[in-house]
């Protein structure tokens, strides 16, 4: 998460009729992540205009909360968010090769 924060590019864009933010690295790869918006119990709040993505790293200085990649109107940063609000996940794969 950080290093999408720190040594990406970061674009406000619409792929496929969903607003999210494209984050482009400096050798070119690039990752669209939907601005999901939070789920709190069930109340969706900010879909399309806000995201919020877990990481796995708990906020060591309360354990009710836990390290978020947030990006809302342009601006993106790492949050301590509480744990119980849902939250999107950033998929990684592992190749085979």
């Amino acid at each position: 998460m950080n290093e999408l924060k720190n040594n990406c590019t970061v674009t406000l864009t619409t792929q496929n009729g969903v607003n999210g933010r494209l984050f482009t690295g400096p050798n070119g790869n690039s990752i669209f992540l939907p601005a999901a918006g939070y789920r709190n119990g069930s109340d969706l709040g900010s879909a399309g205009s806000l995201g919020y993505y877990w990481s796995s790293s708990f906020d060591t200085g309360t354990l009710s909360y836990a390290w978020d990649l947030s990006f809302y109107s342009g601006s993106c940063s790492m949050n301590g968010s509480l744990r119980y609000l849902g939250q999107s996940v950033r998929p990684v794969c592992v190749s085979r090769n």
